[in-house]
């Protein structure tokens, strides 16, 4: 059984490392793990404290007379051993090595050290991650061992990096966009458990929908490009690779003791995994994103719908560079859409409703548009909502009650388009400068159609979406 069933899940846990002085590493990671809200027993392990955050503390591991599922080792490393050797005595099975100091350091008693961790493990029958790690995030459990609070829990996002930075200082950057993190996972030096075994598991945890890896090297390359190839069968995979240049090898070798190799060897090993390429974090974020909440399309064709000209033409430019298409429609559509839309409206592809104040009209076209068997997703921009009237309230009483009166139905009509992509199995990405602060963008996003505020990076994401669909075309042959 993958180890990481059972360590995923925890239901109790003991902390070392940790104190009564808040600006400890240790310390950190504790408060953490108890502010997210995990249920299960914790028992901060210290050889002076008696109580730490309001839980009686421990001297050692073995004086713990009740069961404990996972270790956290946040310790000098010299002391690592001495308790890895207490917790295989007490029955632990599984731990989480965050300190450093080991094979990544290049020195031989780094190197030393990090095989004596785990030949105590296996001598104990112990599963860990680490060394030079932060740890995991599960939002089934509301776990988090991390270092930066208020990780946006939920979703059907998975991550497994050999940098820690990568699953918790990015918690920021996706409240900013509204996206949320299922689970995660730092493996640092991998001296037992690696990316292989993340991506066996998250093969099979039901509430994963895509999965990202950030790589400075591959360990195990045979054993990567199979669980690779059998999880994207059904799970999207995306990876930044990281180590390809001199200065990326380098700064690999120092960060988690990776021997790297160049970009075209890593390139073609992914290909043949099966797994997207993402050039950096925004853009495997991106990727992820879409990937985890549409359909695939079955093509490249995609509808391009905007209420502004210049938007329009960038989505379509930016299209086509990204390998999508943005075909003219049929006389017989083009018809049907003109019906629909007013009388300076465009409707070749792209299509251009100019000024258009009814903002419920988006929903008539996809449903059209979807239907017509000539395209297999869209490109949208010209959702605004409420926030069109910021100005108008001030001087009219009118706009003041056409806001108040839109709000409910408006949010309920965005809600009723997220379902359109679904129910015609057609991916929908919306382009929009509002931010995530604007209702109208929070509710598309709270409603799993992705948003983004550039044309490149919605044409990306789009294109993303229809590379997995090649994807799982080709390995669909493949046993």
């Amino acid at each position: 059984m993958n180890p990481l069933k059972e360590l995923m899940y925890p239901r109790s846990i003991a902390v070392w490392g940790a104190s009564n002085r808040p600006m400890k590493m240790g310390t950190i990671q504790l408060t953490n793990i108890l502010e997210t809200g995990f249920k299960g027993k914790v028992y901060p392990i210290h050889p002076r404290e008696k109580e730490i955050m309001g839980l009686p503390a421990h001297r050692s591991v073995l004086e713990i007379e009740d069961r404990v599922d996972l270790a956290l080792l946040v310790l000098p490393t010299e002391v690592v051993p001495q308790a890895l050797e207490e917790c295989g005595k007490a029955g632990v099975k599984y731990a989480i090595v965050v300190s450093g100091g080991f094979k990544e350091t290049a020195r031989e008693e780094g190197k030393l050290l990090e095989k004596k961790i785990l030949e105590i493990a296996r001598r104990h029958s112990m599963r860990l991650i680490g060394p030079n790690c932060l740890g995991i995030l599960n939002s089934n459990i509301s776990l988090s061992t991390t270092t930066i609070p208020q990780p946006p829990l939920g979703g059907g996002i998975a991550m497994a990096s050999q940098s820690g930075a990568y699953t918790a200082m990015v918690y920021p950057m996706l409240i900013s966009q509204g996206i949320k993190i299922h689970q995660t996972i730092s493996v640092g030096n991998e001296a037992d458990i690696d990316l292989v075994d993340c991506v066996d598991y998250f093969r099979e945890e039901e509430g994963v929908r895509s999965i990202g890896l950030y790589i400075e090297t591959i360990r195990r390359p045979r054993e990567f490009i199979e669980v690779c190839r059998r999880t994207a069968k059904t799970k999207p995979i995306v990876a930044i690779y990281v180590g390809g240049t001199e200065a990326g090898s380098r700064s690999s070798f120092s960060h988690t003791g990776a021997i790297t190799g160049p970009d075209e060897l890593y390139r073609s090993l992914f290909s043949q995994a099966g797994v997207i390429v993402a050039e950096d974090m925004d853009e495997m974020v991106d990727y992820l994103f879409a990937l985890s909440c549409q359909p695939s399309p079955s093509g490249n064709r995609m509808a391009i719908i905007s209420n502004s000209g210049g938007p329009g033409t960038s989505l379509a430019y930016h299209a086509e560079k990204a390998g999508l298409m943005a075909p003219e429609f049929s006389p017989s559509l083009r018809g049907k859409l003109g019906e629909m839309t007013g009388p300076l409206a465009f409707v070749g592809n792209p299509i251009d409703l100019t000024f258009d104040t009814n903002v419920f009209i988006f929903k008539e076209l996809l449903e059209c548009l979807y239907s017509s068997g000539e395209v297999d997703g869209a490109l949208l921009y010209g959702i605004f909502g409420p926030d069109f009237f910021v100005n108008l309230v001030k001087r009219f009483e009118e706009a003041r009650r056409i806001a108040e009166g839109m709000t409910q139905p408006y949010t309920e009509f965005l809600a009723s388009l997220a379902q359109v992509p679904q129910s015609h199995s057609k991916p929908l990405v919306v382009m929009s400068f509002l931010g995530q602060n604007s209702l109208a963008i929070a509710t598309l996003r709270e409603n799993q159609v992705p948003v983004y505020p550039s044309a490149r990076r919605c044409s990306r994401a789009m294109h993303a979406l229809w590379e997995y669909s090649r994807i799982k075309e080709r390995l669909s042959s493949v046993q």
